[in-house]
């Protein structure tokens, strides 16, 4: 299967799905569902009927849903709908009034700086 980085479709996660496990994707998510599960994304926007119960690693990471568990992205967007139980490692963020945090943070150091998805992340999560 071809990974193709330049799919500027992003992937759609509506409101009546729940999935179990991890998931890996080299371009944009949307999810407005549920996972219990880590996911690694480039970009990725949880709606605000969006939940995860797992880590969350990407290179740009919008939160108006909830999120139990840590959360590691250059750029972190908390807005005022969002819920985040966990620790969040960033290179920027913003946290909107209203927003609920409970969690430490910490910025990451440039050595740290995220290269989020490889092709070989992409082929262990397609096996």
């Amino acid at each position: 299967m071809n990974t193709n980085k330049n799919n500027n479709t992003p992937s759609l996660i509506s409101a009546d799905v729940r999935l179990s496990g991890s998931m890996v994707s080299q371009g944009e998510v949307q999810l407005d569902g549920r996972i219990e599960g880590d996911i690694k994304a480039e970009i990725l926007l949880i709606g605000s009927q969006g939940h995860v119960e797992g880590s969350v690693e990407a290179g740009e990471v919008t939160i108006r849903g909830r999120v139990s568990g840590s959360i590691r992205a250059n750029k972190v967007a908390i807005e005022n709908s969002a819920q985040v139980q966990g620790d969040v490692f960033h290179n920027t963020l913003s946290i909107a009034a209203g927003a609920q945090m409970e969690g430490q943070i910490k910025q990451l150091n440039q050595q740290e700086t995220l290269s989020v998805v490889s092709n070989d992340d992409a082929l262990v999560a397609e096996s």
